[in-house]
């Protein structure tokens, strides 16, 4: 075995720990061909900077953010407000208040395209300053309620435009925040049913163009509400008042959107109160109260027979108020009821069952027993009782109560159905319901990063989906999710545009691989995970190469698309080892290969044949800077090889650059040159090694052989071949992401936990 001349050990020692210095390389007899055999093994430089090399430190360079983009998804994770909203063809969802900038911020889904963006509006000068969490009402449509305490907000989320219906009341505290997901024991139950001290809830209404905000009143003595009327604020409108007795008839179920009804000729509110003083868990009383459209009551239409207490929250009134639905004391379940004549039509076999309306009354949607596995999800005709439609979901997506509700807007004539899960077409389909967008709500987590070719999109492989982004605006232009979410830990291997900038090819180790139509905005093509690593995709998409592990053979394959036997790119010719593809040329018929871990540099450049046309001339030369811990290279134009390599010691990671030549006689190290630091200065996650530094795209660089630059979690490493210097254009310095850099100007791309970042060169 011959002695290895220069190893990044001695970089680390000598570099690091500031022993002043040089290090002189050394190389034994040559083993392969062209090793250029020194006669009595004598030492002489291997190549044009490695005879006496100054060892400096890697050069960090911190870069500040140009422009950032927040990563959401359309549907809520545990701490997000869970309301989502939907039109005919989108739907959208708050997830934020800035106080300072008093903006709202949406994330929005365009159901015809797929495509999720963000939407974040200003608000007026008058508009009222909220805490730092408003509420969004269900049932959202055109427009959405916000609401905080009496301050009611009317928001047009598409043309961002702000109406302010109410402004806070000062003769009234701020309730506290609400305890989620707290548990009441059952002597616990009653006290927590009734109210405590003066409070507001404002109930939104269908497609959000009215809210209903209650001041509710109870006196803790008496045990009876105090208060009276409600004010019902108007999208396109103004306000009114509307009076009625809070201690005789009670208030809106607290715990719905869809008390409050208002047609063309009359408003109806769905009022409750509890038959016995605080008994909430008792009999309890309904009343619809008949408004005129200035808000005079000419009704109250109470009806005879008692309800279930433990329920009444969750009673709810159909948004063109023919009818409520609600549970009657004598019985397990509730029913659409004839509001007035107090008829009973169709009955409930589900906790819960009434998932909402459609916008214009006439259809409810419920939810129904049907399995032990699934719930049935049915569009029924209120006046009929009869199903316009019937899918099922699991029942652990159809259970839920108070701000857990599944189930939170219906669109135009119960078409769609918005859920926490989804939003599902409302249309027959039995056994699984037609998914218009369904994604798992999970914590952004980017996996690969690349622009296209002309630098003006970047794409972005994550776990629960692909999306596209211009890289101008970082407005979103293409997303498509995946069935079922990828774990959480994966490692994505590449994400890639082809030449056209049509398709996307992405690939997660272990996970699959799948083949992307933008211009239909779906999988056109999944395939199975590559039986290996170190996987990049063919210019022209037919396959993915990758490396088989070392038990298999090693071998470099082409796993092609189409689903035929894998074929070899390369064989290896030693037993234990490993060859890996660092590059292949844009038309796919050339591939820079090195043969890893067998004590000598073995460095081919292979044709599409499987034949070797260049053999580089690095068998004398350290398998450290000629393969074994490259990470990512490149072949030149004049075929010279450029290859990034990492090696981590103890404590200490070096870089080193090294460029080498196609000639069979002389040396085939053209030049070679290293930087070190200190691993723990620069933590991270890497694909290919174990921290930040090391670039993390083996097919992402812009430059050539005199100067380039190579994408890693960290930043951008600059290059300088002719002054031998590595720079490291460093976004943070302990980075959870990864970046990507455009190819025609001076910017990168950084995806991390939170969203997407722009960063600018010098």
């Amino acid at each position: 075995m011959r002695r290895t001349f220069f190893t990044l050990a001695a970089i680390a020692l000598f570099g690091l720990l500031a022993l002043p210095g040089d290090v002189t390389a050394q190389r034994g007899p040559g083993k392969g061909p062209g090793g250029g055999k020194v006669p009595g093994g004598g030492q002489q430089p291997w190549g044009k900077n490695a005879g006496r090399q100054k060892l400096p430190p890697l050069t960090i360079e911190d870069v500040k953010p140009e422009g950032v983009y927040e990563v959401y998804n359309l549907l809520p994770g545990k701490s997000d407000q869970p309301r989502i909203g939907v039109t005919s063809d989108k739907a959208y969802r708050l997830v934020g208040y800035n106080k300072e900038n008093r903006t709202l911020k949406f994330v929005t889904l365009d159901l015809i395209t797929g495509a999720l963006g963000a939407k974040e509006i200003k608000l007026p000068s008058d508009a009222p300053a909220f805490g730092e969490a408003p509420r969004m009402a269900n049932d959202g449509g055109d427009y959405c309620v916000i609401s905080e305490q009496a301050a009611t907000l009317f928001v047009d989320v598409f043309k961002g435009k702000v109406k302010v219906a109410s402004g806070f009341d000062s003769s009234v505290a701020m309730a506290p925040p609400a305890q989620k997901g707290k548990k009441w024991r059952p002597e616990e139950k009653e006290k927590a049913e009734a109210p405590s001290g003066d409070l507001y809830r404002v109930h939104g209404g269908a497609n959000g163009k009215h809210a209903l905000s209650v001041l509710v009143k109870w006196d803790k003595d008496s045990r009876q509400y105090t208060g009276n009327g409600a004010t019902l604020h108007f999208a396109d409108d103004k306000s009114i008042s509307l009076a009625w007795d809070h201690g005789r008839y009670g208030i809106p179920p607290k715990s719905r959107d869809a008390v409050c009804a208002v047609t063309d000729s009359e408003i109806v509110v769905l009022v409750t109160v509890p038959r016995k003083p605080g008994g909430f868990s008792g009999s309890t009383s309904v009343t619809t109260l008949v408004f005129d459209r200035k808000g005079n009551l000419k009704e109250a239409q109470e009806s005879p027979e008692p309800y279930a207490g433990g329920n009444a929250g969750r009673f709810t009134l159909s948004p063109d108020g023919s009818c409520m639905v609600a549970h009657p004391e004598d019985g397990l379940h509730s029913y659409v009821i004839r509001r007035g004549s107090w008829e009973r039509g169709y009955k409930t076999n589900y906790l819960d069952a009434c998932v909402g309306f459609a916008p214009e009354g006439k259809i409810g949607v419920f939810i129904e027993n049907h399995t032990p596995q699934r719930a049935a999800l049915k569009g029924i005709n209120l006046a009929t009782g009869e199903a316009v439609w019937t899918t099922s979901v699991l029942h652990a997506e159809a259970t839920g109560d108070g701000d857990d509700e599944p189930f939170t807007a219906i669109g135009p004539s119960a078409t769609l159905v918005a859920s926490h899960h989804g939003i599902i077409k409302g249309e027959t389909s039995p056994d699984e319901p037609i998914w218009l967008y369904r994604a798992q709500a999970i914590d952004f987590e980017p996996l690969s990063m690349s622009y296209d070719n002309d630098g003006k999109r970047v794409a972005v492989l994550a776990l629960d989906r692909v999306f596209v982004l211009d890289a101008k605006t970082r407005a979103e232009v293409n997303s498509i999710p995946f069935d079922t979410p990828l774990a959480a830990g994966t490692l994505g291997e590449f994400i890639s545009f082809d030449s056209k900038g049509k398709k996307l090819l992405a690939c997660a180790r272990n996970k699959g691989v799948w083949l992307i139509d933008l211009a239909t905005n779906g999988i056109e093509k999944t395939l199975p995970p590559v039986a290996g690593s170190w996987a990049r995709a063919m210019p022209d998409f037919s396959g993915v190469v990758y490396s088989q592990a070392k038990d298999q053979g090693g071998n470099v394959m082409l796993q092609k698309l189409d689903g035929s036997e894998p074929q070899r790119v390369y064989r290896c010719e030693y037993k234990d080892s490993q060859a890996v593809c660092f590059w292949i040329s844009d038309k796919g018929d050339q591939f820079l290969v090195a043969e890893r871990e067998i004590g000598q540099g073995r460095l081919f450049l292979v044709d599409d044949k499987g034949e070797i046309d260049v053999a580089y001339n690095v068998a004398d030369a350290d398998p450290m800077f000629v393969g074994d811990t490259a990470v990512t290279g490149f072949v030149t134009k004049r075929k010279q090889a450029v290859l990034i390599n990492e090696v981590n010691k103890w404590e200490y990671t070096g870089i080193n650059c090294t460029v080498i030549g196609p000639g069979a006689e002389g040396e085939a190290i053209e030049t070679s040159f290293s930087a070190v630091f200190k691993s723990q200065d620069l933590p991270g996650r890497s694909t290919y090694g174990a921290t930040a530094a090391s670039p993390f795209f083996g097919a992402l660089y812009t430059g050539d052989e005199r100067a380039c630059k190579f994408a890693c979690p960290a930043g951008v490493l600059d290059v300088d071949v002719a002054k031998g210097a590595l720079k490291l254009y460093a976004w943070s310095r302990e980075p959870k992401g990864l970046a990507a850099i455009n190819p025609k100007g001076k910017e990168f791309f950084v995806a991390g936990s939170t969203g997407l970042t722009t960063y600018k060169l010098k």
